[in-house]
């Protein structure tokens, strides 16, 4: 059974933070702005990226997927909201995401998709079953 309550909540301690500690802490992007940029990033990766992408291209391509997602959704949201500076910092924040988001794939692969043939060298699901 997928346990996506625990692979969001763990996916919010990557996403996050990341965002809080290069957007906030390096900055000056004010807190409560990260957090709705951090926000909308988590939802539309965890949809998008961890729940339709990934099952079907594999680690690699939705880690790439991943990182462009990023850049955009951090982008956008601190043009959005009036930030300067906006290409370097969303840049810093999609690969450092996209580093973690590597890892949470083999988790979820692991913990959530619960599937036994997922191979971590070719990141994809083999539809056969192993004999």
């Amino acid at each position: 059974m997928m346990n996506h309550g625990k692979a969001v909540v763990i996916k919010a301690m990557l996403v996050l933070p990341v965002v809080w500690i290069i957007l906030t802490l390096f900055n000056d992007v004010r807190f409560l702005d990260s957090t709705i940029i951090g926000l909308g990033l988590l939802i539309i990766s965890y949809i998008g990226g961890d729940l339709v992408t990934l099952p079907k291209t594999g680690n690699i391509v939705s880690t790439i997927a991943d990182l462009v997602l990023a850049y955009i959704i951090v982008w956008g949201g601190l043009e959005l909201l009036g930030y300067t500076d906006t290409v370097s910092n969303s840049l810093v924040t999609a690969v450092i995401v996209a580093a973690g988001e590597y890892l949470f794939h083999i988790w979820l692969f692991n913990n959530v998709y619960n599937n036994p043939n997922y191979s971590t060298h070719s990141g994809t699901i083999n539809k056969t079953s192993a004999s």
